[in-house]
């Protein structure tokens, strides 16, 4: 096999992915598995070698986005997901110019991000000054997955509502409250602001109501821990913009209700926004 060929690794890494046989291991090979409980497991150690021989063959073929996409998925399967955060970003970068958010593999986005969430790093990390060690889970992918958003994912792909609420989610978990709820605000521009359905066609209509409530019980929940974030010293420079959470969730169902009600106030729903309305005046 040529080492500089990339097409015959990537030829490999799919006949390892298509074997069925437990008898294809060679001799030294044991490392290749992660725990005892592992070694009989010939589905996950070809899926190890497939890993291996995409890696090398994208040494040859850096902008093959196809083979990087292969390479995010086997990263996955077999747990190497710093590996598969790299590989989502490649595919970004070569492909989001002509496919926009299809460019964003969301699964596996959302995939990377419960491995961090499901972490205790942060919990173990307040209470002692260690630096992650595992790059795949909590802190240790995190970082990857903030830089993910931040230099490659955001400014190529803004318009996706599914994408930010993933970034707010990250941003939940590392307690960053002012930052998860700009992320939240952009999704609600993504299903609401921007979408010029919601005005003449019901279905739409009855869709944004949900996310207008569910912005507004962001707004309610993250408002105030964002606002003693931004009053104290971890929020040093920026300025708080926007008023209070109640004055922008009054803003929020005052202008989506102004905006909809000659085509919808007849609807059962809108009963249901009124209360809402009546509500808030009273926060």
């Amino acid at each position: 096999l040529d080492e500089e060929d990339a097409e015959s690794w990537n030829n490999l890494a799919s006949v390892y992915l298509r074997l069925n046989s437990r008898d294809h291991r060679r001799e030294g090979d044991d490392d290749l598995r992660p725990d005892q409980s592992d070694r009989n497991d010939a589905v996950w150690y070809n899926k190890r070698l497939a890993f291996r021989a995409l890696q090398q063959g994208l040494k040859n073929s850096y902008s093959n986005w196809r083979m990087w996409s292969n390479y995010m998925v086997v990263s996955v399967d077999v747990g190497e997901l710093a590996e598969a955060c790299r590989a989502l970003g490649r595919v970004v970068e070569e492909r989001s110019e002509k496919e926009g958010k299809e460019s964003v593999d969301i699964e596996v986005l959302e995939r990377l991000i419960s491995a961090v969430t499901r972490s205790s790093d942060l919990d173990e990390s307040a209470e002692k000054d260690t630096r992650p060690s595992n790059p795949n889970e909590g802190l240790g992918l995190y970082a990857r997955l903030d830089d993910l958003f931040a230099q490659i994912i955001l400014p190529r792909v803004a318009d996706d509502s599914r994408i930010w609420k993933a970034r707010a989610q990250l941003l939940t978990w590392r307690t960053r409250w002012s930052d998860a709820l700009e992320a939240y605000n952009a999704a609600y521009r993504c299903d609401v602001v921007t979408n010029t359905q919601l005005e003449v066609d019901l279905q739409s209509w009855k869709e944004a109501v949900v996310h207008v409530e569910e912005y507004i019980d962001v707004l309610r929940n993250f408002g105030p821990r964002a606002a003693m974030e931004q009053s104290s010293g971890d929020e040093q420079g920026k300025k708080k913009r926007g008023g209070t959470w109640q004055f922008q969730a009054r803003s929020v169902l005052r202008t989506f209700m102004g905006r909809t009600r000659d085509a919808f106030e007849d609807e059962p729903e809108w009963k249901h926004l009124e209360g809402v309305e009546e509500e808030l005046k009273h926060l």
